[in-house]
């Protein structure tokens, strides 16, 4: 009888385990998504600014047009590259978070 309990014990220990990987993959998966989106709004939100400033500048009839949209188009290349980078060190620092959780528990 009392092997039965132990194994009974062993069950829902492992059940619980189970339980407990689970929640945190999802929640790794949540935060992930919402990183994502996150740094989707800020890249549209970006891309707005800069699509508005070149607009302003067309109007106002720059000299150096072809420069300047070059230059913006630098500009936009760099600041994705490093939103990009911000993602990724943001979705590895939410993995970091989610091991440690795991671990803790």
């Amino acid at each position: 009888m009392a092997s039965n309990t132990h194994i009974g014990e062993l069950l829902k220990a492992e059940e619980e385990a189970v339980a407990t990987v689970t929640a945190a993959r999802k929640e790794k998966t949540d935060l992930l998504r919402q990183a994502t989106a996150e740094a989707d709004r800020e890249v549209l939100a970006y891309r707005q600014q800069l699509e508005q400033q070149y607009q302003a500048m067309l109007q106002q009839g720059g000299a150096d047009t072809k420069g300047n949209l070059v230059r913006l188009e630098q500009e936009t290349g760099r600041t994705i590259e490093s939103m990009k980078q911000r993602v990724q060190q943001k979705s590895q620092q939410v993995a970091n978070i989610l091991v440690d959780h795991v671990k803790r528990t």
